[in-house]
């Protein structure tokens, strides 16, 4: 002989349910904004007096010459070759003397 006894059905938390969909909403607005949604072009129109910065941007310098005309102050006959020392002793561990 079986012995039947009912099972109280879980409550559904509403609360919780639809926070997580909130959640979820709010998640897909946020990656669709961020990574599809491309924005809206707003042409500007610069007033005459910065027109010139568009040509002042177009000049090419090359700096080559310069670099090759300065003096090396720490190589050859200004010096010879620098040298740096090197910081604490050679035991840190050992006691002072």
């Amino acid at each position: 002989m079986a012995i039947e006894m009912e099972q109280d059905k879980k409550q559904v938390n509403w609360f919780n349910l639809i926070l997580v969909a909130v959640f979820i909403v709010v998640l897909f607005l946020v990656t669709y904004f961020v990574f599809f949604k491309k924005p809206e072009l707003i042409n500007i129109v610069a007033p005459g007096s910065l027109q010139s910065i568009n040509q002042i941007s177009q000049v090419h310098l090359d700096p080559t010459p310069v670099v090759q005309s300065l003096n090396k102050y720490f190589t050859g006959s200004y010096g010879g070759t620098l040298t740096i020392p090197t910081p604490g002793r050679s035991n840190p561990f050992a006691p002072y003397q």
